[in-house]
Parts: structure tokens; sequence; C-alpha cells
């Protein structure tokens, strides 16, 4: 206790200190986070879509070819990976490239082959200040003579979180009679991040490509054509995420199962 001079009171820095913690608590808000399902399933999906948007099947545009999923389906990863969204969206990226999907092997000229070496997220969270009740109960069990630690709220400053998703694919194509090498690829890449920031109880504040693909107003872009030069100038992502409408009709196919080109193959627009 400390005075300034004998025309002020004395004053007590111990109960000015618990006063403006109590208005700093009032002043606060408060937010709770019950799951964070959603984010961690946005993110997976999200680098799907930037591996898969990297993929480049014009070399194969107008080929009849059949799509093998058989290590797709089989492989081993940790977790509810859903890897038939992996295969869809291939799928999607295939048809977008004027490739012509065959339902059964012996009616392609050429097999698709693609695998799977990553699929997951990971996740970190920090909280800055005072942790609630179930920290202080762990801490007391270190006690020589644990006690029973009273039930207490958490009071933080500021927390965040930190979601992070990673895709890795990879595709190749061989002739399904000769089983001659025919086009790759290459092993793709993919990542995504969500971040929320929690300060003084008040968020989520959130940054991350994947909360501003969720963000985008349905229906504020137009629907891109396949022959017009707006498409070309589209990144990737944006090429494969865009709402397409395709012109160029389907090409009858030949006596040997391969297809002619179309007109306008939408693969020339994909860079």
């Amino acid at each position: 206790m400390f005075a300034f001079g004998s025309r002020y009171p004395a004053i007590d820095c111990q109960k000015v200190l618990v006063l403006a913690t109590l208005c700093l608590c009032l002043a606060s808000g408060c937010s709770i986070t019950k799951s964070r399902l959603a984010t961690e399933q946005l993110v997976v999906s999200d680098a799907v879509d930037s591996a898969v948007s990297q993929v480049d099947f014009s070399p194969l545009s107008g080929q009849r070819v059949f799509f093998d999923t058989k290590y797709l389906n089989n492989a081993r990863l940790p977790g509810n990976s859903n890897v038939e969204y992996v295969i869809s969206s291939l799928r999607q990226q295939m048809l977008a490239y004027d490739l012509r999907l065959a339902e059964k092997m012996e009616d392609a000229a050429i097999v698709v082959e693609a695998r799977v070496g990553t699929l997951g997220n990971d996740g970190s969270e920090v909280t800055y200040g005072i942790p609630g009740n179930a920290a202080l109960s762990t801490a007391s069990i270190f006690l020589s003579a644990p006690v029973a630690a009273p039930t207490m709220p958490e009071l933080s400053l500021g927390r965040r979180n930190h979601q992070w998703g990673a895709a890795k694919l990879g595709v190749f194509a061989y002739d399904r009679a000769s089983h001659e090498r025919l086009w790759q690829a290459g092993v793709l890449t993919g990542t995504s991040q969500a971040r929320d920031l929690w300060v003084l109880g008040v968020g989520p504040f959130q940054r991350g490509r994947t909360y501003a693909k969720v963000r985008r107003i349905p229906g504020s872009r137009d629907t891109l054509r396949a022959d017009g030069p707006e498409l070309a100038r589209l990144e990737p992502l944006d090429a494969y995420a865009s709402q397409i409408e395709f012109q160029s009709p389907p090409t009858p196919a030949g006596d040997d199962g391969r297809l002619a080109p179309a007109t306008a193959p939408p693969g020339s627009l994909f860079r």
C-alpha cells in the first residue's frame, strides 16, 4: 500500500487490480466452439480441390478411357478420409477435358490410374490466459496430497485455432491392350488452411482460403461457356470450381474405340 502525499487517499494496488480484472471480464464476450468437424472436412476437401485442379488431362482429350480406382478404394488412410470425393473430383476433371469415360475396361482404349498418398488434416490450439477447471484438476494430481480444485471457468485473453489440410495425388495413363506408357501427371499436392482467433472471448475472427470459398455468395458468378475467353483466363483452381456450361456435343466413336477430339476441346482452355 502506498500514498501520493497527504492530499490523496491511500491506494490498495491489490483492490485496483481485482477491480480492473472484473471490469475486463464484464467488458469481454463469451464464445464456445462445440465442434470443428465441418472445418476439418472443409480444409481436407479444399486441399483435394487444389490438387485435382492441377491435373492437365488435355493430352488425353477426346479419348475413351477407363478410370481404374482400385488403388484409391484400397488406400490405407487413418480416420474417415473421404476417398469417394477424390474419385468424383478426378472424374469431373476428366470430363472437363473431354475424356470419354467407359464403364468397363474392355470398352476403353486407355486406362487412367490414380493413387492417393495423403488425405488428412492437422490442428493446433493455443490459449493465452488462465486455463479452466479441467487443467487445474489435472495439475493437482502431481501434488503430494491432491486437493479438489475449485470450479473455475476459463479466463483467456485470447485463443487461436489453426486447421491445416493436405492431399497428395498421383495420376498416369497407359494403353489397355499393349500396356505401353502414354502419359503421367506427376505427383500433385494441394493444401488448405483455416485460422480462427478469439480476443477476450469475442470471435472467431476467421482467415484462410477455406473460409473465403465458403463465404462466396451463391449465384454471384455467371455461368461460364467452355469456349469463351473468360474461362481461358482463369487460374486452374477457379476453372475447376466454376459453374461451366459445356457447348461441345459428344463426338461419335470410331471402329477402334478412339474418339476424335471435339471441335473446341475444353481441355485447351484449362491451363
